[in-house]
């Protein structure tokens, strides 16, 4: 009988230990396939001179940068912003169809001007909610943003 308990408990070991690796496995497959993705605002010293049409010419010294930070390749990326009263903007030096990128490889960066509209001079919090999906599905995050002062 003591025979009998003895192969139950190597079997349910057996098992269990089989389950734990396959579970592992799985794990790491679907965090190899994931993208993150993620934006920051980022300060140029020189700042970048930019013409919008219908509109003139700004000087940017932040860049919306998008970034990819994951192991695998981020696709159809979206950005949508809010001012902090919950106000889309919108990124006027965008054009049609830039938004959703397409791919955003490993490592990738994509910077955009901070010019917006409605512009409001002395707003300094937004939000951002990025979305895309990778190898493991769909996702999406919000990231709270916020700028310095600006320089007179």
């Amino acid at each position: 009988m003591s025979d009998w308990i003895g192969v139950v408990i190597g079997g349910l070991a057996l098992i269990l230990s089989s389950y734990t690796w396959f579970a592992q496995r799985r794990r790491q497959i679907l965090a190899d396939r994931r993208a993150h993705v993620t934006v920051a605002l980022h300060w140029l010293t020189s700042r970048a001179k930019v013409v919008i049409e219908g509109k003139g010419d700004y000087l940017a010294g932040y860049h919306l940068v998008v970034t990819n930070r994951g192991p695998a390749a981020a696709h159809d990326v979206d950005v949508k912003l809010t001012d902090s009263d919950g106000r889309p903007l919108r990124l006027l030096d965008l054009g049609p169809g830039e938004f959703p990128l397409e791919v955003l490889d490993t490592d990738g960066r994509y910077p955009i001007p901070w010019i917006y509209e409605p512009f409001r001079r002395h707003e300094r919090q937004f939000e951002a909610t990025v979305s895309w999906t990778d190898g493991a599905g769909g996702h999406q995050r919000r990231v709270p943003l916020r700028r310095g002062q600006l320089p007179d």
